[in-house]
């Protein structure tokens, strides 16, 4: 059912007998239209006049609909630039009021259809917390559901901030050991004399400071699993230590003879190169080999930027709830910027940007005025350069393209614009297009 808002006088009578049937409801000066709108969704506002409303009205909900009637021409103009659906002239004719009703209804009514299928496709590409219908990303899923069950040992490579530790939670979520510990050891940020006690464990007296017993990571995890975080980063001295682990699951306390048994499965995950770091002696080839006899490479944003949608979606939600704001989504302009860019920081990037203008925008939906200048400045964002900033240049602009377009016909051109073949003969003597 359509939800209307009449912000109409009492002379717009008729108005209310076309809407019979539909959710209406009035505003006729004692309550502003916006302040209907601020805590409410309306499908559709009939506005009488006022043409600096309609602005106001896409500010707090750009899905909302505007009908503007009107007895001047100049008002027209201006309210179709503004944003208004149509334009109606007075007195009101009932037949055209309807016609015009319908015809949102129908683009409301479509609008659901694709939300609804767009969510349908989300909900399809979306395994755990990773976001991808590009096909690399398809094998991942595929890949993951195949070893969850078994795995011991599992290694993901990718750069920095594309969704490596993602990759290790879903693995260990669909895994027999989901109930179990998920325990992360970032390497890269080991203090290196402190590695073995964070690893292994130590006794109390073992070393200054050890005032207690502790177990170390392996032992904390029990049947669970262990992320080892940029591997790559782990000192060359530690690395015999952690191959003994992987191999038998033999370990001891530091400052303890008494051996333990690793049960835990291992993912590693790294952004560094371990072959090369191989041939240059940092990295142990023992080591490596035991570490990937499963590996995962996960693609940098820029070679999947067909998730881009879906993942700015999923990103928008989360930004959303972790701020209480309500954003629904990015204009056209917003999404095309946003697929321009290169990611050099991958999702995590993206999701910095998203989370950044959830907090700043001022509007329901994120436009392109809302990103980051860096992002607005890619490539997505050249096709606006060219856009007049004064609204009746961008009017005749647009009037002539689509004249030429239907090679000067004007019964084709209006009624590819929506309008009556008079109304763009007057728009064209105005612009000065005959």
């Amino acid at each position: 059912m359509l939800k209307i808002l009449l912000a109409v006088k009492e002379s717009l009578e008729e108005a209310r007998k076309v809407l019979d049937g539909h959710d209406v409801d009035l505003s006729a000066g004692e309550k502003t239209v916006e302040a209907m709108l601020s805590g409410n969704h309306y499908d559709l506002v009939i506005l009488e006049d006022g043409v600096d409303t309609i602005p106001k009205i896409k500010a707090l909900d750009p899905r909302t609909e505007v009908i503007f009637i009107t007895d001047r021409g100049l008002d027209e103009v201006q309210a179709i630039g503004e944003g208004a659906s149509e334009c109606l002239r007075l007195p009101l004719d009932a037949g055209r009021l309807k016609a015009s009703v319908e015809k949102v209804s129908d683009m409301v009514e479509l609008r659901k259809e694709t939300a609804r299928l767009e969510k349908k496709l989300y909900e399809k590409y979306t395994f755990g917390g990773i976001v991808g219908k590009n096909p690399q990303m398809l094998d991942i899923f595929g890949f993951l559901r195949r070893v969850a069950p078994y795995f011991k040992t599992v290694t993901v490579f990718g750069e920095t901030g594309t969704g490596k530790e993602e990759i290790a939670k879903v693995l260990h979520s669909i895994s027999p050991v989901a109930d179990r510990p998920f325990i992360v050891c970032n390497c890269g940020g080991l203090v290196e004399n402190l590695i073995e006690s964070e690893l292994f464990g130590h006794r109390k007296g073992s070393f200054t400071g050890a005032i207690a017993d502790k177990a170390g990571i392996f032992e904390a995890a029990g049947d669970g699993t262990v992320l080892l975080d940029e591997i790559g980063e782990l000192p060359l001295g530690f690395q015999p230590h952690l191959l003994r682990v992987l191999q038998n699951g033999d370990f001891r306390r530091l400052g303890s003879n008494t051996p333990l048994k690793a049960r835990c499965r291992v993912i590693a995950a790294t952004s560094r190169d371990l072959k090369k770091d191989i041939t240059l002696g940092r990295f142990r080839e023992d080591l490596y080999f035991r570490l990937t006899p499963l590996k995962i490479t996960v693609p940098p944003l820029r070679e999947r930027k067909d998730d881009i949608p879906y993942l700015s979606r999923f990103l928008l939600e989360r930004a959303c709830e972790r701020t209480g704001k309500k954003v629904y989504g990015f204009s056209r302009p917003a999404q095309r910027a946003l697929m321009a860019h290169n990611w050099p920081g991958n999702v995590r990037e993206l999701d910095n940007v998203i989370e950044q203008v959830v907090i700043l925008a001022r509007e329901s939906f994120v436009r392109f005025e809302d990103l980051p200048p860096h992002i607005r400045d890619a490539g997505g964002a050249r096709e606006f350069d060219s856009l007049p900033d004064n609204l009746d240049e961008a009017i005749r602009t647009h009037l002539e393209k689509v004249l030429q377009k239907y090679a000067g016909n004007r019964t084709s051109a209006a009624r590819a614009l929506g309008i009556t073949r008079r109304s763009l003969l007057r728009r064209m003597d105005k612009y000065g297009l005959r």
